[in-house]
């Protein structure tokens, strides 16, 4: 148990900031890749995926409501970019899970790697995963998001979800700058 005076909050445990190269950051948005796939299982626990998108964006600018990990031979949608390759094995020296996208959101104003840094959430961009810090989380959940899918409902695009204005939260620090 924490001290009473430690303001430290334990990480998030349901969600990781995890990096993503552009390209498949843009197929995800555009639906063509509806599974991540990596060599390693990710947490029971963990649900949400902050997309830090490598360089040149180099910044968090979408959140992922994903599955628990897929084993080949699960996933079986032909729909999605490399999906029966890895039904079939042919990716096992790349992946052994897969982790359906079931919701995406992107925030109105992406973190830099910048601002992330100032802020004392990261101290470089993420190699592997690693977990949300509650601090992150709250200032996030009150940022403004846009929906870009979700594949429960079906929904594509165009309405705001949650938070009030994300410049308020980021201050004059936008993404880009750092």
């Amino acid at each position: 148990m924490a001290a009473a005076n430690d303001t430290t909050l334990p990480p998030c445990r349901t969600d990781i900031l995890i990096s993503i190269h552009p390209r498949h950051v843009a197929n995800i948005v555009a639906r063509v890749k509806n599974h991540e796939f990596r060599k390693y299982l990710l947490p029971s626990d963990v649900c949400r995926l902050w997309i830090y998108e490598t360089r040149p964006a180099s910044a968090v600018a979408y959140v992922a409501t994903i599955s628990p990990g897929k084993r080949p031979g699960e996933i079986c949608d032909p729909s999605g970019l490399r999906n029966d390759g890895f039904d079939e094995g042919r990716l096992e020296n790349l992946a052994k899970y897969a982790y359906e996208t079931r919701r995406l959101e992107a925030l109105a104003v992406p973190l830099s790697l910048g601002d992330l840094k100032e802020r004392g959430w990261l101290n470089g961009a993420p190699q592997k995963y690693c977990y949300v810090q509650q601090e992150m989380l709250q200032a996030l959940s009150a940022a403004e998001m846009r929906l870009v899918f979700d594949s429960a409902e079906d929904v594509a695009g165009g309405e705001t979800s949650s938070g009030g204005p994300a410049e308020a939260m980021l201050g004059t620090n936008q993404a880009g700058t750092g």
